[in-house]
């Protein structure tokens, strides 16, 4: 028993020293634990002073008992747990991207083995079992753009050519690239247009999406185009000429509003900003510690003594400043995992942006010195024509 309990204490000391840059750290230390733990109550069962028959009867029970919790939550905890390695296989998405798949929608945070957490726009955290994912059609807002639209119905009465004009132009407002317009239904009353385009900052998704509208609204009534079908009008009794457009609000000399410090999406979304700015980090540091030893060897051919200390400098130097940024990383992820409520959420993101910086930083001065010994070494062995 003794024994098995130091085993575990080992395990927790040697996972949390060696600083490993993986997401599945706190899951790994725990099968292990389990599986020491199991082995070690085999061996204390075995180690007990009674007789041999006892030890079988205690086995053969503890068996049962487990091949009895396995038969019970086989069928929810396997099926999750092959649809999360199902995830890592095809990686759909990854922390910090949208998805949306039935009613769930928001910010993937995390992904583990069972489950995955999403960030939803009401900012709460909500716990998707990985099989749901997995057997329902899901969709990922891909970070390099998409497509925002809105839809809107308008009478037969105003030309189509003058609703194009005013839904494209709201669209080119809010700085959608390759705007267009379709006509989804001829309707009894109305007519229903799509207006639409590539949102580039898909950051800022959800209030774009709202300023969408808003310039769709505004651009009509410009216009003039009513936006109500002639089956509105027919439910009362009014006066020719009577439209109903918003009546233009006098002109007021506008004192300049101090932007927010924060967007809303900055504000809904956090844990999964945290989360993506995390992935990045690790992926930054993996992507030097892989490139080192080649970096090093592309060094040692250089022929110029001078040029190569110089080239050894710049190496040491991105290093050291990975050790750093390391250290700062894993202590960031501790905080974040452990003591999320204890420290304030406007430090703790300070501190990330600061880390998120020095990681590009280190990126950057990385793909120069790539950049510099590709040079030196095309120079020394030029290709023949």
């Amino acid at each position: 028993m003794a024994v098995t309990l130091f085993l575990i204490f080992a395990v927790d000391r040697l996972l949390a020293r060696t600083k490993l840059l993986h997401t599945d750290v706190k899951f790994a230390k725990q099968l292990i634990q389990f599986v020491i733990l199991s082995i070690g109550l085999i061996f204390v069962v075995f180690s007990l002073p009674i007789a041999a028959q006892y030890k079988e009867s205690i086995l053969s029970l503890l068996g049962i008992i487990a091949g009895a919790a396995v038969a019970l939550s086989s069928t929810t905890f396997i099926a999750n747990a092959m649809s999360g390695i199902m995830l890592r296989i095809i990686k759909p998405f990854r922390a910090g991207d949208y998805i949306e798949s039935e009613t769930i929608f928001g910010r993937v945070t995390d992904v583990h083995i069972l489950h995955t957490e999403v960030q939803s726009i009401d900012r709460d955290l909500v716990t998707f079992p990985n099989l749901k994912l997995v057997s329902n059609p899901l969709k990922t807002i891909r970070t390099s753009g998409t497509i925002i639209s809105t839809c809107v119905s308008l009478g037969y009465d105003v030309p189509r050519r003058k609703i194009e004009k005013s839904l494209l132009l709201a669209a080119e407002k809010i700085g959608l690239e390759n705007p267009f317009v379709h006509v989804l239904e001829l309707g009894d009353f109305s007519v229903t247009y799509k207006v639409g385009g590539l949102l580039k900052n898909i950051e800022s998704l959800i209030t774009t999406r709202s300023d969408f509208k808003k310039a769709v609204l505004d651009s009509l009534h410009e216009a003039g185009v009513e936006i109500v079908s002639p089956n509105f009008m027919n439910q009362r009794i009014l006066k020719e000429g009577t439209v109903f457009i918003p009546p233009k609000e006098p002109l007021k000399v506008e004192v300049p509003q101090k932007p927010p410090e924060k967007k809303p999406e900055e504000i809904i979304f956090d844990k999964a900003i945290e989360a993506e700015i995390l992935g990045k980090i690790e992926l930054i540091l993996s992507n030097l510690e892989e490139k080192e030893k080649d970096l090093k060897q592309q060094i040692s051919s250089v022929p110029e003594q001078n040029r190569k200390a110089e080239l050894s400098g710049k190496l040491e130097f991105l290093k050291i400043r990975k050790e750093e940024i390391k250290t700062g990383f894993e202590t960031m992820k501790k905080q974040i995992e452990e003591t999320e409520e204890i420290i304030e959420p406007e430090m703790r993101s300070r501190q990330l942006q600061s880390l998120n910086l020095k990681a590009d930083h280190l990126d950057i001065r990385r793909k120069k010195l790539e950049k510099e010994l590709k040079e030196i070494l095309d120079n020394k062995n030029p290709e023949k024509v």
